[in-house]
């Protein structure tokens, strides 16, 4: 097999940045767009020029992998069904609403022995990349703190139906949208041994009642570095969208992403603060050809190369799980007002 088939599942905003990524990868096809709305799995179709469908199992026989860019709340049943049918899975973060139901995932996908990639679309950026490599490299040295802040602001009178219940959405900003820090703070620095989170919920507390819009979290890592995660989705008026600082004994790093669309990793060390890695929105070799930054692209050629060559994904289901799991820990510690041990709590939760 030199090419694989694909199905998008779930047609929503998302699932235009996985549909690029898809259509600028020469080794995959998209074949069919499903949802359950049966305007949204046409316009995608046709603006790719593939089948559409409102039922996923009608459609599995015909495609190798799906694409899930559905609501949390569907992520563990989609996948594994799609797993039972011998079918490799891309699942969007968070990847599932519960550790309970991720670990059902990760079991089903193990068992069928297909590709299971939860969508941690930082890791195949550019400059998260590039960062990373500074951290390990030793460039930066013995990495004592790190601090990263993201800040967006959500509508709450445009909030999708499916974050407004518990049952479906059981969770805020920290654990759907912080997940993907956590797991940077995880990657670059170390595992997570100690946290704490606290947060409040001015904003969308009466819309989204499954957790707070804006958060605070403290850590401590393997090594004994520290570091602090702020997150909001209540914020409209942001200085920036990410900024996410490393400091070491030799350099230090700052990655921040600008309100206009440009971006910066920056190095310090004896030489001063330099740029060592740009990117300018305003630049076409910056773009991809459907007039979007090329974010997904890395992202979905790491899962076309695990599905040929029979690789394990970077972000394999095993690793989408470990955000999630500091996170309970964090929110637990706060609820609880002590810094809170991550091993000793799900010892504890795991009975």
């Amino acid at each position: 097999m030199d090419k694989i088939r694909v199905a998008i599942i779930g047609c929503g905003g998302i699932s235009r940045a996985h549909i690029n990524g898809h259509m600028a990868e020469p080794r995959s096809e998209i074949v069919y767009c499903v949802d359950i709305d049966e305007a949204k799995a046409k316009e995608k179709a046709e603006a790719i020029g593939c089948g559409w469908h409102t039922d996923m199992a009608a459609i599995l026989d015909e495609v190798d992998a799906v694409d899930i860019c559905t609501p949390v709340a569907l992520h563990a049943e989609q996948t594994i069904m799609a797993a039972e049918a011998g079918k490799h899975v891309l699942c969007e973060k968070i990847m599932a609403r519960t550790i309970d139901e991720a670990q059902t995932m990760i079991d089903a996908t193990e068992k069928a022995g297909v590709v299971f990639m939860v969508a941690f679309v930082l890791r195949y950026r550019p400059e998260f990349q590039k960062l990373n490599e500074m951290c390990h490299s030793g460039e930066l040295g013995l990495i004592h703190q790190a601090f990263c802040s993201t800040t967006m602001f959500m509508d709450p009178t445009k909030v999708a139906s499916w974050r407004r219940t518990v049952e479906e959405f059981p969770m805020g900003a920290l654990m759907s949208h912080g997940c993907h820090y956590v797991d940077q703070l995880q990657w670059d620095v170390g595992p997570i041994t100690e946290t704490l989170a606290i947060g409040n919920r001015f904003t969308l507390g009466d819309v989204i009642p499954g957790g707070d819009d804006s958060e605070c979290m403290v850590n401590r890592h393997e090594n004994g570095a520290v570091s602090a995660y702020v997150e909001s989705w209540a914020t409209p008026h942001r200085m920036q969208g990410i900024r996410l600082e490393i400091f070491g004994k030799e350099a230090s790093a700052r990655l921040i992403y600008n309100n206009d669309g440009s971006r910066q990793l920056w190095k310090s060390d004896e030489n001063g603060m330099n740029v060592v890695w740009e990117y300018d929105p305003n630049k076409e070799d910056h773009m991809d050809v459907f007039g979007g930054a090329k974010d997904m692209h890395g992202q979905i050629e790491h899962f076309v190369e695990c599905v040929l060559d029979g690789k394990t994904p970077l972000t394999h289901g095993r690793e989408g799980i470990k955000p999630m799991q500091v996170i309970a820990a964090a929110t637990d510690g706060g609820e609880q007002g002590v810094l809170m041990n991550v091993q000793e709590y799900l010892a504890k939760r795991n009975g």
